[in-house]
């Protein structure tokens, strides 16, 4: 029993590291990334002792696992032909922690008995305390009668980014949806979805076009789950979620109609006249050309930063270098090869398909716990597209959370 909530501390000391306050330094992320580091290794050290002994359960090292330990392995060897040794091993380090970190997650979840209930009341506590730091702000805004000129970074709450806040707020969307789902009590569904219209008002005010994409797009999700299991009561339920997230996000633009125009970015995804769109498909043309011109290899875990210098060169303004691709699968195919871009692309995707698809039997699954699954993995798809969440511990750490958490609930319940 001890064992078991020790495990447990673990778990919660690991989460932790999300809210880590920035204190003093600009970078907020460097004191997640001391804080996971020192977590991860007293974990570590007491999982080995406790392995060694003998009194752990055997840990079938999943296949999610095994891919990713691969990938961190072909990170290692890009040192050899680096542009920087410095900059690749300061970006190994990082990876080595993520590594860690998930290891020890999956001793956390197969010493315990975590249901997905639980997990999602867990994140239900963590929407509810993410969107309090950003309403405190924003109630100002209101207070004030006008949306129209204020600076969406004040609402930027734990994470200190507006896209890193919109990920981890939205990420945590689909269990609060299950809650729903599987909740017979009226009050406490009536809570849920209070919930939600409270966090889609807020991703709203936050101005992240990858958010406003994927909002959209997990209405279709949502209405094509409830045709697929249509009965009377769930198809109810997926009326009054499309309609609560469909008109809660869009609740600041009925107050204002100049807000309106901000989701109208939406249509400029391909326009010529957007800075944000122009500066994306210019670093992923960049990360194209280099995946053609050197498809194996790559130029070294960590040194896109570099390389990108060379493409971006007479684009740049100032002195600004474009440190990510703000796209994740490409990044990883121009610093790794094609090697690492399929590595990362099926740890991504491994546990998705595992989960959802039996392929012994030839069935795909359809039920609510598939949905979180889906919507789960449908946002950090958007924010890996268009942003880069592997370099940002708030939101890959909730990734690696959920993986692990699936791969559990996959050996107890085998296809």
């Amino acid at each position: 029993m001890q064992k078991k909530y020790f495990q447990i501390l673990i778990g919660l000391l690991i989460l932790s590291a999300l809210y880590t306050p920035q204190g003093y330094i600009i970078d907020r992320e460097a004191w997640q990334w001391l804080y996971l580091s020192a977590i991860n290794l007293g974990a570590l050290t007491y999982n080995l002792y406790m392995t060694l002994k003998g009194t752990l359960k055997p840990l079938k090292t999943p296949i999610s696992f095994k891919i990713i330990s691969i990938l961190f392995i072909w990170a290692i060897a890009s040192i050899l032909y680096s542009l920087s040794f410095q900059v690749a091993v300061i970006d190994l380090s990082r990876f080595f922690i993520y590594l860690v970190s998930f290891y020890n997650l999956l001793i956390v979840f197969n010493e315990t008995e975590i249901s997905f209930k639980q997990l999602s009341y867990l994140f239900t506590v963590l929407f509810i305390i993410e969107i309090f730091f950003s309403y405190k702000p924003l109630f100002e805004i209101i207070s004030q009668g006008s949306f129209q000129n204020y600076d969406p970074n004040i609402l930027e709450g734990i994470a200190s980014n507006v896209n890193v806040t919109s990920f981890s707020i939205a990420l945590k969307v689909p269990f609060l949806i299950y809650l729903f789902y599987n909740e017979k009590r009226n009050f406490l569904k009536a809570i849920f979805i209070s919930l939600l219209i409270l966090g889609y008002v807020l991703l709203n005010f936050l101005d992240t076009r990858a958010i406003t994409l994927s909002n959209y797009f997990i209405l279709f999700i949502i209405l094509g789950f409830s045709l697929v299991n249509f009965n009377k009561r769930v198809f109810l339920k997926s009326i009054i979620l499309i309609s609560t997230i469909f008109f809660s996000f869009n609740i600041p633009s009925f107050l204002d109609s100049k807000r309106s125009e901000k989701n109208q970015e939406l249509i400029e995804i391909t326009s010529n006249s957007d800075e944000s769109t122009n500066q994306r498909l210019r670093y992923y043309k960049a990360g194209i050309k280099q995946i053609i011109s050197n498809p194996f290899l790559g130029v070294g875990f960590g040194n896109w930063k570099l390389e990108s210098i060379k493409y971006d060169k007479n684009a740049s303004i100032q002195y600004i270098v474009p440190y990510h691709m703000h796209n994740d699968f490409l990044q990883f195919g121009a610093e790794l090869g094609l090697i690492g871009l399929i590595l990362y692309l099926t740890f991504f995707v491994s546990i998705f398909f595992k989960y959802l698809i039996d392929l012994k039997n030839f069935k795909i699954r359809w039920d609510s716990k598939a949905l979180v699954t889906l919507l789960f993995f449908t946002y950090i798809f958007f924010d890996s597209s268009l942003n880069f969440p592997f370099a940002r511990p708030m939101v890959f750490l909730q990734l690696l959370i959920f993986i692990a958490f699936l791969e559990k609930q996959l050996n107890k319940h085998p296809s």
